[in-house]
């Protein structure tokens, strides 16, 4: 998704945000990045620009996402921060929770200006890519 939307207007619909969002001509996108040793520092997806980055949670479950997943997310991105300087610009936040999210959780998200996405909103955004839908899991 973020190889195919390089550079392009995308409707913040797909991320459950009230504005479009430039997405970033990134450089690299790594899945599976540690920030350092210890739980909670290990992120599903990084992908940077140069002094633009994104980082991505991904939570696939049947159940909501709760809040204290929306707190190691702010976390990571505190790790971020502080790894980066004054050599980042802009910082995105995504959370893919498969099943949604809890409604503490979305005053989190809400609260800390972070991009979410359900299943549904994300198989639309890949077929607004041209890419294929997630496989159906049980």
């Amino acid at each position: 998704i973020l190889w195919n939307n390089q550079n392009k207007i995308v409707d913040g619909k797909y991320f459950n945000y009230p504005k479009t969002i430039k997405m970033p001509n990134f450089i690299y996108i790594e899945q599976r990045t540690r920030l350092g040793s210890g739980s909670g520092k290990e992120i599903d997806i990084f992908a940077s620009s140069g002094p633009d980055v994104w980082i991505g949670e991904s939570k696939w479950m049947k159940n909501s996402v709760g809040k204290n997943v929306i707190k190691n997310l702010i976390q990571q991105r505190s790790l971020v921060k502080e790894r980066r300087g004054d050599n980042l610009r802009d910082l995105k936040l995504w959370l893919f929770a498969s099943s949604g999210v809890t409604e503490n959780a979305k005053r989190m998200i809400e609260d800390n200006g972070i991009l979410w996405s359900t299943k549904e909103d994300l198989n639309d955004l890949l077929i607004d890519s041209g890419l294929r839908k997630l496989p159906e899991i049980d």
